[in-house]
């Protein structure tokens, strides 16, 4: 199956799920993007993209395995689910929120 529906979650302390979001979308590709400052917010946002169709959705570097795995958990591994990693050698560069 080819895949046209994305969904992409990132974290910051000031992000809130309701006011920071969007979306960007052509004949062929459909990008639902969600802000979102806690691991609930991101559960939530998750679950709301699979009521959109997206068919994968990806966590930014902000969040950790753990988290990655409550969400797979809570969205019951319905549509793949991946996450953002910096190389080990640039994590010293990299100051998550």
């Amino acid at each position: 199956m080819r895949l046209s529906r994305y969904g992409f979650i990132v974290k910051a302390p000031d992000l809130e799920l309701f006011k920071h979001h969007g979306r960007i979308k052509s004949e062929g590709f459909d990008l639902a993007v969600s802000g979102v400052s806690t691991l609930e917010e991101a559960i939530m946002a998750a679950q709301e993209m699979l009521t959109r169709r997206i068919e994968l959705i990806e966590l930014c570097g902000g969040f950790t395995a753990e988290e990655e795995a409550a969400i797979r958990e809570a969205i019951n591994d319905h549509v793949p689910l991946g996450r953002a990693v910096t190389r080990p050698e640039d994590q010293d560069r990299v100051q998550w929120g």
